[in-house]
């Protein structure tokens, strides 16, 4: 395997919160790869204690906070574009940079023809680089619903990739026996749930991209 340097007895792993019924709240997967990416670049700053995702939800730091079924709204990533800028980090989504919210809108919504071979190959070069990367792939309605993981790794057949829980209609296989949710994404699954909407997000910093823009 290949794989980002990290520690994975030490990296701020942490679980989707849960509302009074017990059920995962939906439509957070956004704000757990961003919180990854943070932690990764800065686990002083982001972590399972400080600024980690139910935090960052609460007091906007990405965004508006606003209820799981309007997430199709995006503004609870309003405010990612600066936030990133301030931190030296640049947002691509499938090769297109973000530098506002109406980038990040019109890009999420922006169907692709490139294949779901092309966009593993991506991500395999975005992690021997030691930049973070997140495969977005469709859960339902031709690519509509989807979700974004933070990619840890990958060898031949598979994908490696962290989640804050498990999607129980995606077929990838949960590592450990903690509450880390390090799980096992077949690339052959990947090209099953490939669509026009699926989608590489690639945070890197910002000097190293300087002039390719």
């Amino acid at each position: 395997m290949k794989n980002l340097p990290i520690n994975l007895d030490t990296f701020g792993f942490v679980e989707r919160e849960k509302n009074n019924s017990g059920k995962y709240i939906l439509n957070r997967c956004g704000r757990d790869f961003l919180y990854y990416a943070l932690h990764y670049f800065f686990p002083e700053k982001y972590n399972h204690l400080v600024n980690n995702p139910q935090y960052i939800q609460k007091h906007n730091i990405f965004g508006l906070s606003v209820h799981p079924w309007f997430a199709w709204t995006l503004l609870q990533f309003i405010y990612v574009p600066k936030l990133l800028t301030k931190q030296n980090l640049k947002l691509f989504i499938n090769d297109e940079p973000i530098d506002s919210f109406l980038d990040f809108y019109r890009v999420l919504l922006k169907p692709s023809k490139i294949t779901a071979t092309q966009r593993i190959q991506e991500v395999e070069s975005v992690v021997d680089k030691g930049f973070v990367s997140g495969i977005d792939i469709s859960l339902g309605l031709g690519g509509l619903m989807d979700h974004v993981m933070f990619v840890y790794g990958y060898d031949k057949h598979n994908l490696f990739v962290f989640d804050t829980r498990k999607i129980k209609k995606l077929e990838y296989e949960k590592l450990t026996n903690d509450n880390r949710f390090f799980m096992k994404l077949p690339k052959a699954i990947i090209q099953k749930r490939w669509s026009i909407f699926g989608r590489v997000w690639v945070i890197k910093l910002a000097n190293s991209v300087k002039g390719h823009l």
